[in-house]
């Protein structure tokens, strides 16, 4: 397999099609498990800095790809994968170096494997890893520092839902980024404001 396939692979796993169904898999088996702060602090959190990436994309979308492109279209790739996978880690690990190694190392990766794919410039995937690495370590402050106290056999069964999620989902596109994109232009006011530009 060439590197490009393999890198594409592990891009993948932080597309809106796999990241979705895990994060609303990670909320709901939160709920059953009788984990309520927790699950609305997940909730929280994957909300808001969805929805905060959600804006910048289409504040930077808005007036189309310029001729020199710098920061057109944060990633969400990277702060997706950095959320859900960092996340996991804030909410069942107990120590602090761990979670934060953990969600440095797939931030990096993440990045890097955007930018090794040519589909985003290192402002975009800077902008997308300081969101999720912040969203990260706003779950870990709203929990106290704590990690989530599940009995082994549970937090097992919420992995195993989650992961076979993920294998499920893995490989098909979600079409979050092209939508965006047309939303982004399709107001009368930000070609005004393009053009006035």
């Amino acid at each position: 397999m060439e590197n490009a396939a393999v890198i594409g692979a592990f891009s993948d796993l932080a597309d809106q099609a796999v990241l979705i169904p895990a994060e609303v898999a990670v909320f709901l088996s939160l709920i059953c498990i009788r984990r309520y702060r927790p699950a609305f602090v997940w909730a929280f959190v994957v909300c808001t800095a969805s929805f905060v990436t959600f804006v910048l994309k289409l504040w930077f979308e808005r007036c189309g790809l310029p001729a020199h492109r710098v920061l057109y279209s944060p990633s969400g790739h990277t702060m997706g994968g950095t959320l859900v996978y960092g996340g996991l880690l804030a909410l069942f690990c107990q120590r602090k170096w761990i979670v934060t190694l953990g969600a440095v190392m797939l931030a990096s990766a993440f990045a890097a494997s955007r930018l090794y794919l040519h589909v985003h410039t290192p402002a975009e995937v800077v902008a997308g890893e300081s969101i999720g690495l912040l969203a990260v370590g706003a779950m870990r402050w709203l929990l106290d520092g704590q990690r989530v106290a599940v009995a082994p056999a549970r937090l097992a069964m919420l992995l195993f839902v989650v992961g076979s999620l993920v294998v499920v989902c893995y490989g098909h596109r979600s079409g979050v980024e092209e939508w965006i994109s047309r939303l982004a232009r399709s107001s009368v006011m930000p070609h005004a404001a393009c053009a006035k530009g």
